[in-house]
């Protein structure tokens, strides 16, 4: 049974990039910096991810880009933040639909 899933939904979408950093997170063991810097986006991200219920979707969107904005010039060009982008990039269009 395949479970869908609701890219509409900003919650759901902060589960998958919390899931997303998490699996990175056991993949990077090796890397102790990588380590380090997926341990604090991971909480960042989780933090966010329980408050989301009670916040509209432009304060979870804006929180998110303060998540992004974040000084980490070491790891300007890692997948995660990639995720992260498109996450936000997502939010960003879902967020224009319902308001037009």
């Amino acid at each position: 049974m395949s479970t869908l899933i609701d890219w509409s939904d900003p919650e759901e979408m902060l589960g998958l990039l919390c899931e997303y950093v998490a699996d990175e997170k056991l993949d990077a063991r090796d890397d102790d910096e990588r380590v380090r810097f997926l341990t604090e986006l991971s909480s960042e991200l989780a933090g966010l991810a329980s408050r989301a219920p009670d916040l509209p979707a432009d304060e979870v969107l804006e929180q998110l880009r303060a998540i992004d904005a974040l000084e980490r010039e070491d790891f300007a060009g890692d997948p995660v933040l990639t995720h992260v982008e498109a996450c936000i990039e997502e939010l960003e269009r879902i967020q224009s639909q319902s308001a037009g």
